[in-house]
Formats: C-alpha cells, sequence, structure tokens
C-alpha cells in the first residue's frame, strides 16, 4: 500500500477519535449540568410564606417590573435577566408548598412577560425614546397639563 493512503487512513483514524472523544464530553457536559438544574433546581429558601400569599407576591412583583420597563423605555435585557433570576428561585421555593398548576401557570406568565419585554426593548423602545427626543422630554416624564385634542 503506498504511503500516500497509509496517512489517509490514519489521518481519518485521528479525526473521529477527536470527534468521538469531542462528543462524548459533550454529552457528559450536558447531562451532568442540565439534570440537576431539571430535578434539582436551585432555590431562594429565605422566603417563607405560604403558597397562595407567595404567589400573589411573585404575581404582583412582576406586574412591577413589566410596568418599570414600559415606562421608562430601557433597552438593556441584561437588567431584566438580574431581576428575573432572583424571581426564579423564589418561585422555585414556592413549588413544594403550592399546586403545580398554580406554579406552572405563573411561570408561564413570566416567560411570557419576558419574552414580550425582550422584543419591547429591541424593537418599540429605541423608537419611544426617538420621539421622546423629538418631542423634547425623557419617557418617564409626564406632561405638567396635558393638552386634550379639540373636537
Amino acid at each position: 500500500m503506498p504511503p500516500r493512503e497509509q496517512r489517509g487512513r490514519l489521518g481519518r483514524r485521528l479525526v473521529i477519535g477527536i470527534y468521538v472523544i469531542a462528543l462524548s464530553y459533550l454529552v457528559i457536559v450536558g447531562f451532568a449540568s442540565v439534570i440537576p438544574q431539571v430535578f434539582w433546581p436551585e432555590s431562594d429558601d429565605s422566603f417563607d410564606v405560604d403558597c397562595a400569599d407567595g404567589l400573589r407576591i411573585l404575581y404582583d412583583e412582576l406586574d412591577a417590573v413589566r410596568l418599570e420597563y414600559l415606562s421608562s423605555n430601557v433597552s438593556n435585557p441584561a437588567a431584566l435577566r438580574e431581576k428575573l433570576e432572583s424571581w426564579d428561585l423564589r418561585l422555585n421555593a414556592l413549588r413544594n408548598r403550592c399546586d403545580e398548576d398554580k406554579v406552572h401557570l405563573l411561570n408561564k406568565y413570566r416567560h411570557r412577560v419576558e419574552l414580550n419585554l425582550q422584543r419591547y426593548m429591541r424593537e418599540d423602545a429605541p423608537l419611544a425614546n426617538r420621539v421622546a427626543e423629538t418631542l423634547g422630554s425623557t419617557p418617564d416624564q409626564t406632561p405638567t397639563n396635558p393638552t386634550e385634542p379639540a373636537p
């Protein structure tokens, strides 16, 4: 067998070996990090309230965050993620005390709020800021004497 073919076989075997090792590493690391997050999520155990009060507190807090972002036209998603991380830890603390359907419904609402705010920050907040600059005001200021349109 010519030396060129032998080098080709050796190269293919070497590449296949590297590929198998890398793929095995990714599978092991993936399972090692995902499974604990799914079955044993972190929680804030200091959030010690009963189910109904805890769900109401988290719901009101989520609405306050949503209104804060909509009123200020902030376009920084990193700050939103930081606020929602502590919210998630407190919701995880309620999972053991509450009905699973209620927790799931509130979590679904949380993710919808996050997705809508991310879209708002990406698309609408810059436009609202430009409009506010054009009109000579900042987004969080309300006019002192709002004029009403004439009929």
